[in-house]
């Protein structure tokens, strides 16, 4: 019951968040694009506890919060958070439940993002300032091109955004008292001990191999003392 009860609390405080970020991305022309990046990060805290029914229903009350706050006014800076922005990080929740493969995943969402950014100019255009003639005659091109490899880029960026958020979330419930002893110390176990280790998941393979070869195992030692006694035999031999 309080699991479940910090689940729905992370789920309140992830759609105030990110309805505030949004609220400040409709309202203020500078941070049109961080309130959808901030707005997003804010999603991925009930999804840290794989609680995703709370991280959709986060979404749509974020969603729908924001718009008596100039998200009907400015409903073309809204859409595309309702279209993508607010989806993604639950989105790549269920590919890592789903364990779908990463390029396949990518390509996916790659379309899924350019598709929004055309919606968003076929429906919206009249609403955006264009400097060069030559620049809306080759839009859905420059859209196709530039939108796939701007992707890849924010959709690494919120894989490792969310791996720190699932970090610092399980700092939190572990520090609480919801849980029982042996699932915390399973989870103490196996949580990351530090925010290095989140973006280094093979740190501590290399530094237990490093320790390995400085400190050699009995059995590579005793091997060793069986060759420096062979050769030492061999030269008592060759001495008689």
């Amino acid at each position: 019951m309080k699991k479940k009860s910090f689940q729905i609390a992370l789920s309140a405080v992830s759609a105030a968040l990110a309805t505030v970020f949004m609220i400040m991305g409709l309202n203020v022309p500078f941070m049109f694009i961080s309130g959808y990046v901030f707005a997003g990060i804010a999603l991925m805290l009930p999804l840290a506890e794989n609680f995703r029914a709370g991280g959709f229903l986060a979404y749509v009350a974020t969603s729908l919060l924001c718009l008596p706050f100039g998200g009907i006014v400015y409903f073309y800076k809204l859409f595309p958070f309702v279209a993508f922005f607010g989806l993604h990080a639950l989105v790549n929740s269920f590919q890592t439940k789903w364990k779908i493969n990463r390029w396949i995943a990518w390509a996916v969402k790659a379309v899924w993002f350019v598709g929004m950014l055309c919606a968003e100019w076929a429906m919206f255009s009249e609403f955006f300032a264009i400097p060069f003639a030559w620049i809306e005659r080759w839009i859905y091109l420059i859209m196709i091109i530039g939108g796939a490899a701007l992707f890849l880029a924010y959709d690494l960026l919120m894989i490792q955004a969310q791996r720190l958020v699932d970090f610092y979330v399980s700092k939190i419930d572990r520090g609480g008292k919801g849980r029982g002893k042996r699932t915390a110390d399973k989870d103490r176990n196996a949580a990351p001990k530090d925010v290095g280790d989140v973006f280094d998941g093979f740190s501590q393979n290399n530094r237990a191999e490093g320790k390995e070869a400085e400190n050699p195992s009995e059995d590579d030692k005793d091997v060793d003392k069986k060759e420096d006694c062979g050769e030492d035999g061999n030269k008592g031999v060759d001495g008689q």
